[in-house]
């Protein structure tokens, strides 16, 4: 990056939607800018999550947007380690009604779907053979599993090769938008943070135990706020409102010496937990419905998976009965009032895309190519976001997502 160079947009925020966003920008010749604290995601959601991908959801948006990025990740399937096996979504007696009003929307976008009976669940996956509060499921066969870490590589490999750019290392501490453009004030630390030193930066708003560092001037005709959970820092130096809050997610590793689900994708129990084959361990996630909001990235390690995990999984299959906690990890959701992301133009000169609740990889694609068409055309084109703008709030018209995990 050149001293003083001006960009077109300056994108806050390069995990997987701030680099798709950098790469969507840059396919329409579009100097970008994106920058971020830590280029490497160690806090990132982009790559703290279960690796799903699914177009299964109730609103027409999110279902869109995920059929569109579904499309791309087809075409790169092995570059991404893409796995086409499907989703299995297991329903009580009081969702099962709603899931099965939802498929004739899910068809007419294109979603490959279909409605299974508790006994041709167990026929599909034997391995699931306690029924006992089934009302039935859905499978969808071609949503699936990807390898976060590579498709951020690969929106930003895509990106730089158009003539995007990244800065690494870059703390953004004021933001001042005008007639002429933005201008960012950014901390730029000298050498990488450590992993403590970038928890205080991230989560007291201020630079932490940096021990060398320079301040430096950015402009643009435009940003984007593409920050993930840390999207209100951002929000608040612009004075702008924000409507989200961080919430931890916990996810265990386990290892299974009885079976081996390599032949499913994800599943996801009546009961909130969802899994699926990671190597030679199985990846499990729950999500507890107290959880408090905050910026928490302590993992409560073997306990959680006794306590939340363990019992959850054997319920629904026996060969559950002898698992081992191998390892786990929490990362962030940043959630949105009604579960669905924030996309659009939130004042002059200032678009965002966050708040996606646990679907940015999901959406990922199909958002940056959305909102490069709203910045370099000043409307939506193919993909149209328009139903997650800040303002739906405001009147009142929220696109709530129920299938939230």
């Amino acid at each position: 990056m050149r001293a003083g160079e001006r960009f077109d947009v300056i994108v806050v925020g390069a995990g997987v939607v701030g680099s798709s966003i950098a790469m969507a920008l840059a396919e329409r010749s579009i100097r970008t800018l994106a920058v971020d604290i830590d280029l490497s995601g160690r806090l990132s959601s982009s790559e703290k999550n279960a690796g799903g991908v699914r177009a299964t959801w109730w609103q027409r948006v999110n279902i869109l947007l995920c059929r569109a990025s579904i499309e791309y990740y087809e075409r790169f399937r092995d570059e991404l380690g893409f796995r086409q096996k499907g989703y299995l979504w297991l329903y009580n007696d009081e969702t099962y009604a709603s899931a099965l009003e939802h498929i004739p929307l899910q068809r007419e976008l294109g979603q490959a779907i279909e409605a299974l009976t508790p006994a041709q669940v167990n026929r599909q996956v034997p391995e699931i053979d306690k029924l006992d509060g089934i009302a039935g499921a859905t499978f969808s066969p071609n949503d699936g599993l990807i390898n976060p870490n590579l498709l951020k590589e690969h929106y930003r490999a895509r990106a730089l090769k158009l003539g995007a750019q990244f800065l690494d290392r870059a703390y953004v501490v004021a933001i001042e938008t005008g007639a002429s453009g933005v201008r960012l004030e950014a901390w730029q630390s000298d050498e990488p943070l450590t992993d403590a030193g970038l928890v205080r930066m991230m989560t007291q708003d201020g630079p932490g135990e940096a021990e060398t560092g320079r301040m430096i001037d950015l402009s643009a005709d435009s940003i984007v706020v593409a920050g993930g959970a840390w999207s209100p820092a951002a929000m608040k130096l612009l004075g702008i409102r924000n409507w989200t809050e961080p919430v931890r997610r916990q996810i265990c590793l386990v290892d299974n010496r009885v079976t081996n689900l390599g032949a499913y994708g994800m599943i996801v129990d009546t009961s909130g937990v969802y899994f699926h084959n990671e190597g030679a361990h199985i990846l499990a996630g729950y999500s507890p419905p107290d959880e408090p909001p905050g910026y928490h990235f302590n993992y409560d390690g073997e306990p959680f998976f006794e306590n939340e995990i363990w019992p959850r999984l054997y319920a629904r299959m026996s060969c559950m009965e002898r698992l081992r906690h191998v390892t786990g990890w929490a990362g962030l959701y940043e959630v949105s009032p009604d579960r669905s992301a924030i996309i659009g133009r939130a004042a002059k000169r200032v678009y965002e895309a966050h708040s996606f609740s646990g679907r940015g990889v999901m959406q990922s694609y199909g958002t940056g190519q959305a909102l490069a068409d709203l910045i370099a055309d000043g409307k939506y084109g193919a993909l149209d976001a328009s139903d997650l703008s800040r303002d739906r709030f405001d009147r009142g018209a929220q696109v709530w997502e129920e299938l939230h995990i």
